[in-house]
């Protein structure tokens, strides 16, 4: 872990600027460190941007939260430099919203999750390494692009599984959703947990979101990469839908399942 300026405020350390930013409470021996690792090298989404003054971003503050509470030492990071080396072997799960191609240790990556890592994904991280045959294919499949936001209804395709079990079978949300290249997405390849109903849609809607009746259009899956763990959702534009429960137990859920829990 590359060193900073480090500042402790009631039993918290945190690291000023940049770099990586620990979060973790000092009596977390024994709890499963997760990365939140969410620097742009393309498009900047304002969730994950931090202010001038200096404080963390919308999704750090949020995912700071709330898996501190269900349980996670947390660490947080928007400096690739962080991930230059074999520091990947720091953590037990690390979470990508990214853009572009950060310069990290691509093949450490790919070694930590093949080797047992536990990787999650969220929107923007399928606009990284779309050059990079290995993490396309590890990660799931690479951004092509989005039209409008709309409030899609969604269809939850597998509901006994731990990023799931909170949802309804219908869930409808607005968000800025994600189409994929046909090359770099194939069910045979991944574990749809979500897809969008282009039946319960409005085709107005799914026309304004770059999609057809009858189409497959996957919002979030899973899959195993080796010896370790992928999820992926597609989720986490706006704003408002980090701060919506069921997009929180969602992200929590996949977190969990990529760490080996395997029921609700």
């Amino acid at each position: 872990m590359r060193k900073a300026n480090w500042l402790l405020v009631a039993g918290v350390l945190t690291c000023v600027g940049g770099s990586l930013i620990c979060l973790a409470q000092a009596t977390g021996a024994g709890k499963k460190k997760v990365l939140f690792y969410s620097q742009s090298f393309g498009f900047r989404h304002s969730v994950v941007t931090r202010p001038l003054t200096g404080e963390l971003s919308h999704a750090e503050k949020i995912l700071k939260d709330i898996a501190t509470k269900a349980g996670y030492q947390v660490f947080l990071s928007q400096d690739h430099n962080d991930l230059k080396g074999d520091e990947f072997k720091n953590y037990d799960a690390i979470v990508f919203y990214t853009s572009g191609n950060p310069p990290i240790n691509r093949e450490n990556l790919v070694k930590w999750v093949r080797g047992g890592g536990a990787f999650i994904g969220i929107h923007a991280a399928t606009d990284s390494y779309k050059d990079w045959p290995e993490y396309v294919k590890m990660i799931g499949a690479a951004f092509k692009n989005h039209q409008a936001q709309r409030a899609a209804t969604l269809k939850v395709e597998v509901r006994d599984h731990p990023a799931t079990a909170m949802l309804e079978p219908s869930w409808t949300l607005q968000d800025e959703y994600y189409l994929f290249t046909t090359e770099s997405y194939s069910r045979d390849n991944v574990k749809v947990l979500i897809s969008a109903d282009t039946e319960k849609t409005s085709k107005a809607d799914l026309e304004a979101m770059g999609m057809a009746p009858g189409g497959d259009f996957p919002i979030a899956w899973v899959k195993n990469e080796g010896k370790g763990r992928v999820f992926y959702t597609s989720l986490g534009h706006r704003e408002d839908v980090w701060t919506n429960p069921l997009f929180q137990k969602h992200l929590l859920g996949g977190i969990g399942w990529t760490l080996g829990k395997d029921s609700p």
